[in-house]
């Protein structure tokens, strides 16, 4: 079993009221500009094992921590109501703190990308935002995408991150001239930056579902 503590209970900022979502029944929605980098929930519950989290009956809210541990959360608690969003409003800085990713203005939508803290790599929920750049699908395996891991960044739940790190580094092991991708890039050639993403959510069972 993991030795860290992690809260029991979920914490959101009181500048947010729940309402209609354009994106799936009710969503969480700024009540006030929230700038960039603010804590806007922290995300807690009993930490159940691989094994407790497959007898949960859906929908329910979870996130993974670590390796084969995961936080239940109280399906009372108002956080169930963030929706996901390929081009989130929000993401994590650690396992359970979730921070405004950019500016958010009064009334905005409060949303975060589902495969930041999914663990579990069966797990998928149908994507109908209608974007251009709507990845469909959302998958416990999202985080193997090259795209996501570059506009992410280190901003993963830790467990996830660490795969990331892993991946990377086989990569580079595996590729004859140590680029990840397996092909050169000219010299001075830049990572090109992945644009935005959004998306909806019908209930996801290793999500912040309902």
């Amino acid at each position: 079993m993991t030795d860290h503590h992690y809260p029991r209970h979920s914490w959101l900022t009181p500048d947010v009221r729940i309402a209609a979502s354009p994106i799936q029944g009710q969503g969480l929605f700024a009540t006030a500009a929230i700038p960039a980098g603010r804590v806007v929930m922290r995300l807690g519950g009993p930490l159940i094992d691989d094994a407790t989290l497959a007898s949960l009956t859906p929908p329910y809210s979870s996130l993974t921590v670590a390796s084969g541990w995961h936080l239940h959360l109280d399906p009372t608690h108002p956080v169930r109501y963030g929706n996901h969003s390929c081009e989130p409003t929000l993401w994590h800085t650690d396992a359970t703190t979730v921070v405004a990713r950019r500016p958010i203005q009064d009334g905005e939508e409060l949303t975060i990308d589902y495969a930041t803290h999914t663990g579990i790599e069966t797990w998928t929920m149908t994507c109908r935002c209608g974007s251009a750049i709507c990845r469909r699908t959302v998958t416990g395996h999202d985080w193997r995408l090259p795209q996501l891991q570059h506009v992410y960044g280190d901003h993963w739940t830790p467990p996830l991150r660490d795969r990331i790190r892993r991946d990377l580094a086989d990569r580079v092991l595996r590729s004859p001239n140590g680029d990840p991708a397996g092909h050169r890039r000219p010299a001075g050639d830049q990572q090109p930056r992945h644009p935005s993403q959004a998306c909806p959510r019908p209930a996801a069972p290793a999500g912040l579902a309902r």
